[in-house]
């Protein structure tokens, strides 16, 4: 069992982001002797790393940070619980994967550059893009689904609303800060496909910014006005803070 357990957790993600990464890799076709030794000392920072988290999440699952010495057997303990976020086998499966993506584009990306420096600015600047762009997904939560629950008088309409409210008002605090350190990127003289990225965030920040703020106020209407104002009133707050948000998108896709 230990075996199964080392080879399903740590071993397959290992071997299947490898092959997915060195596919394009070699699609690249720029591959040197330089570019393997970092890419090798890249693997093992990141194992470090993620010894030191996967540490961290056994201490928060009552465990000593000394137990990683025995994490397998600590996992087999766990390995019938429900692959859902606030358990072990998942929150130590998704720290895996989340180390293995970071090493994987930092790769990729030194191997497109061929040097550190520019490498790690252009992973900060997709970092920042996908940053900005998080409230067109959070869009596609309030229709896909919060939406749906509410009118549904379903019980996790309000994790949904929470859920909304909360991580969109960190990105609505993010999206300044992102777009002055992206501006002051942007007068760099970059190689272009590093700016590029940054000059997409100065261009688009403020209509995700605007949008941010509708996913907030979506959020905590969602939780907050449902106990002061009948069902009506809301919905019809909701369904209009969701039309806006649908308008923003429109236009920021446009331009």
């Amino acid at each position: 069992m230990k075996g199964k357990i080392i080879f399903k957790i740590f071993i397959f993600p290992a071997v299947l982001f490898t092959a997915l990464f060195g596919f394009t890799w070699a699609k690249l076709g720029v591959m040197t002797r330089e570019w393997a030794l970092i890419t090798a000392l890249l693997f093992v920072l990141v194992v470090g790393s993620m010894i030191f988290f996967l540490a961290r999440i056994l201490e928060k699952h009552g465990y000593r940070k000394s137990d990683i010495k025995r994490i397998e057997e600590i996992l087999e303990e766990h390995w019938d619980e429900p692959w859902y976020s606030g358990y072990l086998k998942h929150d130590v499966q998704e720290c895996i994967a989340h180390h293995l993506i970071i090493w994987g584009l930092l790769s990729t990306s030194l191997l497109w550059f061929q040097d550190v420096f520019f490498a790690i600015m252009a992973l900060v600047g997709l970092v920042f893009l996908m940053v900005i762009m998080y409230p067109v997904f959070v869009t596609m939560v309030v229709w896909i689904l919060a939406l749906p629950l509410y009118f549904l008088k379903s019980r996790r309409a309000e994790d949904a609303f929470e859920f909304i409210g909360k991580t969109s008002l960190v990105t609505t605090l993010a999206i300044p800060i992102i777009w002055a350190v992206s501006s002051y990127v942007s007068t760099k003289n970059y190689p272009e496909d590093v700016l590029r990225m940054f000059n997409a965030v100065v261009r688009n920040a403020e209509g995700f910014l605007l949008l941010s703020i509708l996913n907030t106020l979506f959020g905590f209407s969602g939780v907050y006005l449902s106990r002061r104002v009948g069902r009506r009133v809301l919905a019809i707050v909701l369904l209009s803070l969701a039309a806006a948000m649908l308008f923003i998108v429109w236009s920021v896709v446009k331009i």
